[in-house]
Parts: C-alpha cells; sequence; structure tokens
C-alpha cells in the first residue's frame, strides 16, 4: 500500500451545513476508493477556515479514520506554502495526487522528488475564457496560461473528464513542451470521468402519489411533478431555453412544478440567474417556479428524493465541449432520471447507454417534449431512474472511474522527461544530474529566445 499526499477541496460531508460544488465532489470521488483500497492518506483541502478541523472531524466516516489525516488549509493567506511543505516532509509521501485545477496549482510549489498524478477537471483555459467574458476583458488571461504551463511541466500523469478534455490537455502539453524525444510513446493523460458515490436508496414510483416532506413548506402536493434543478447556474448556462421549455411544459400540464436549489456561481450586475428571476418574473405561470437558492448539502438528498427528473441546460461554449457535469451523477445516484443538453462528454455517454434523456443545444421544444413525456407516463420515468441508478452504481461509480488513478499509485514513477537519466554501470551524482539538467534547459530557452529575435528581426525590413 501506498501513503498518498492528497492535495483537494474539502469533501462535502465533511461540512454538510454549507453548500458545495463540484471540486468537493471531485474530491470525494478520489479519495474514497484510495481509502478503500487500503492506502494511507494525507489530505490538505482548501479551508478559508482551517480553524475548523475540529467541525470537521467530527463529520469524517468512522471507516475512514485510520487511515486519514485531514488538514484543512487556507491557500489564500501567507505562510500555506511552507505549511504544505512541512506536512508532505513530516508525512513522507511515496506520491502525491493533486485534484482540480487550484491544488495542482499549489502542488507545483512543493520540493519534492514524489511522482504526482495531477486531475485537471475540466479545461481551466475554456473556464476562464467565459470569464473574461462576463468582464469583457482579457486582463488576467497571460497570467491563466502561465499557471497552466506550470501545472503541464510538473505533473507526470494527468487525468481528465472525459475523451476531448483529455485530447485538449495533449495539445496543452504540447505547447509546454512536454511532448519531447524523452516523452515518445507515454501516456500522459486518462480518463477519470465524473463518478457517483454510492448509496442505498430505494426508487420512489410515480405511479402512486407519495409525500415529499422536503418540499412540503413550498406547497407541493403528492400529485404533482417535480422538475428539479440542483447548482449553479453559470456563464454557460442556457437559462433563455430552459424558461422556454418551462414555460410550456407549465402550461400544458398543471401538475408540473420547477423547484431550483442553487443560484449564481459569480458575483456581477446581471448573472445568468438574475435573467432567469426576471423572466420568472413575467410568467403567468410564477406561482409554479420555487427558487430556492443554495441549500446546505445535508439537505440536498431530500430535494433528489422528492423529484421526479433532474435537469442540466447548457449553452455552447468550449467550456461546454471539455468539461462535465457533476450535478447529474448526484442525480442519478440518488434514484433520479435526469434530462440533459448534448455537449459535454458525459451527456454522450448517458444517451447512448439509455440512462439519461438529451437534446441539442437551444432545442426548448426537445426539452419540453421530454419533461411531458416523463409527466404523462410514470412507468417510463420509473424505468429511465432504474436505469440511471444502475449505471451510476456500476460503471459510473466512484471506484470504477478512479480506476487509472487507483492502478497508477500501486507502482507510480516519473515521467520520463522528469526522470533522472543515469549513465550504465554508474551511480548517479544526483546534484550533478539535477545541475546538468538545469544548465541543459537554460541553454535550450537561450536559443529558442535567439530564434524567436532573428525571426522578428528578419521583418523589420519589410
Amino acid at each position: 500500500m501506498s501513503r498518498i499526499l492528497l492535495i483537494g477541496n474539502k469533501p462535502p460531508q465533511f461540512d454538510p451545513t454549507v453548500k458545495v460544488e463540484a471540486a468537493h465532489y471531485r474530491t470525494w470521488q478520489f479519495l474514497q476508493p484510495l481509502l478503500d483500497d487500503g492506502h494511507v492518506v494525507s489530505l490538505c483541502a482548501e479551508d478559508a477556515m482551517p480553524a475548523s478541523n475540529e467541525h470537521a472531524a467530527q463529520y469524517i466516516p468512522a471507516s475512514w479514520r485510520n487511515r486519514l489525516s485531514y488538514h484543512p488549509i487556507a491557500f489564500n493567506r501567507p505562510g500555506w506554502i511552507s505549511q504544505l511543505q512541512r506536512i508532505h516532509d513530516a508525512f513522507a509521501p511515496d506520491v502525491i495526487v493533486a485534484v482540480n485545477f487550484a491544488p495542482c496549482l499549489y502542488a507545483t510549489r512543493l520540493r519534492t522528488s514524489r511522482p504526482i498524478w495531477m486531475d485537471i477537471y475540466g479545461d481551466y483555459l475554456t473556464i476562464m475564457q467565459l470569464a473574461a467574458f462576463r468582464r469583457r476583458s482579457n486582463r488576467g488571461l497571460p497570467t491563466t496560461i502561465a499557471f497552466m504551463r506550470q501545472v503541464l511541466q510538473r505533473g507526470d500523469v494527468f487525468s481528465a473528464c472525459g475523451a476531448p478534455q483529455a485530447h485538449m490537455t495533449v495539445g496543452e502539453l504540447a505547447m509546454a513542451g512536454r511532448l519531447n524525444w524523452q516523452t515518445t510513446g507515454y501516456e500522459f493523460v486518462r480518463i477519470v470521468l465524473p463518478g457517483a458515490p454510492s448509496t442505498d436508496v430505494a426508487l420512489p414510483s410515480t405511479s402512486s402519489s407519495r409525500e415529499r416532506p422536503a418540499l412540503a413548506e413550498i406547497g407541493v402536493q403528492p400529485n404533482d411533478f417535480i422538475v428539479l434543478w440542483c447548482g449553479g447556474y453559470n456563464t454557460w448556462t442556457d437559462v433563455d431555453t430552459l424558461f422556454a421549455a418551462l414555460e410550456v411544459a407549465l402550461s400544458r400540464d398543471p401538475r408540473i412544478r420547477f423547484v431550483s436549489i442553487g443560484a449564481s456561481t459569480y458575483p456581477g450586475p446581471q448573472t445568468q440567474y438574475d435573467r432567469f428571476i426576471s423572466m420568472i418574473a413575467g410568467s403567468r405561470h410564477r406561482a409554479r417556479y420555487h427558487l430556492l437558492g443554495w441549500r446546505p448539502w445535508r439537505e440536498i438528498a431530500g430535494y433528489y428524493r422528492d423529484s421526479d427528473v433532474g435537469l442540466n441546460v447548457d449553452a455552447m461554449h468550449y467550456e461546454t465541449v471539455y468539461g462535465t457535469r457533476t450535478r447529474l451523477l448526484e442525480m442519478m445516484s440518488a434514484g433520479l432520471p435526469v434530462l440533459t443538453t448534448e455537449g459535454c462528454a458525459l451527456s454522450y455517454v448517458l444517451r447512448d447507454r439509455g440512462a439519461g434523456l438529451s437534446f441539442a443545444v437551444g432545442d426548448a421544444p426537445a426539452l419540453s417534449e421530454h419533461i411531458l413525456s416523463l409527466s404523462r407516463n410514470p412507468d417510463r420515468r420509473d424505468r429511465l431512474a432504474r436505469l440511471a441508478l444502475e449505471y451510476a452504481r456500476t460503471d459510473l461509480s466512484f471506484a470504477q472511474t478512479t480506476r487509472p488513478v487507483r492502478d497508477w499509485v500501486m507502482s507510480p514513477s516519473l515521467a520520463p522527461d522528469r526522470a533522472p537519466h543515469r549513465a550504465p554501470h554508474r551511480a548517479p551524482d544526483r546534484a550533478a544530474t539535477h545541475t546538468q539538467h538545469r544548465i541543459t534547459q537554460a541553454t535550450h530557452h537561450a536559443r529558442a529566445v535567439t530564434r524567436q529575435l532573428i525571426w522578428q528581426l528578419t521583418g523589420l525590413d519589410k
């Protein structure tokens, strides 16, 4: 078994009183299988309030405690680098696993010779493109690119949320100089699809009325059909298509209600969530829209249990293509069937396996028809729920989706271009090897700068 330093975000069960986001689930997805495999894990989790260590400890599952040490770190405060280094040195890991982009960047500051697995969950540059779009400014993009380069140059293995992002990452590695002679034939990038936590939910049937305790306060009746949105409204959320489809469905079936637990993922004077609220205000069905805002994690299971179908509606951007939607797996693992736009790799996986219904980006009529079909055909809805839950418990379980990293940590190694190159029949002089490597890198950089300068100078007479 290995000693694994895991750098990530706080798993959701460590503080069930607050809202959680995809990064928290992704850390959970990696952490649980590694512990179940018997590894010893030191978790360094991003926490703006590191004094909450004792608070988090009470929620750590009992089965984890013998093999898990938890270290909340305020990565936004001075001194975090030395704190992370002290934890690393005291723990003496065999391998480092960084989950999500920011933790991958933090891992680059470690002084270590241990192999590093970098999980970049969704392409960071496409995310920042939409952040720049919101600001109507490209300020910060050079810094973002520099941060990405640091991550790409330091990792030994990388994982992506799907095949499109895996291909994107290979291209980025090439631009960072990692596709070189030493790494020819080396598998840099592995696919780790978003995973579903194991659950023991009993599937409720919509063929008969049922009580809905989580929704009782908003007046939901046993025979109502609940369409649920769970999670953030980001720049890539297509609220126009969402609203248009809901308006048609609400007008054709008086039992349908829309419930939203979530809000905007970013501050701004006019967010997608604000736009959605303004459209609802003008609807004649506004009394059947229930926007409940962010809810703490411990309540989410109740909303899943009391709903009939979950939604994901994206606009078409590069982020949609190279990212993913964790919320779909959360819903499926709770026995909730899902409707999603086609765009991210996961949407096509669910469509092809019959584990979810999909529709083209911007196709409001198709979305409304899916909703109405399920509301009018309880048996079809129940069948889709069973298929979704079965797939979540098998191929999309935490254990199955993380098989690549689970196998790697059993025998981790440095990437070929980061491993020391030893002369045959001779013990390596590590200091000399390191110095020679730095000299070689500096020489290559100087040559590159000189060639670029010559290229610029040859055009001065044009």
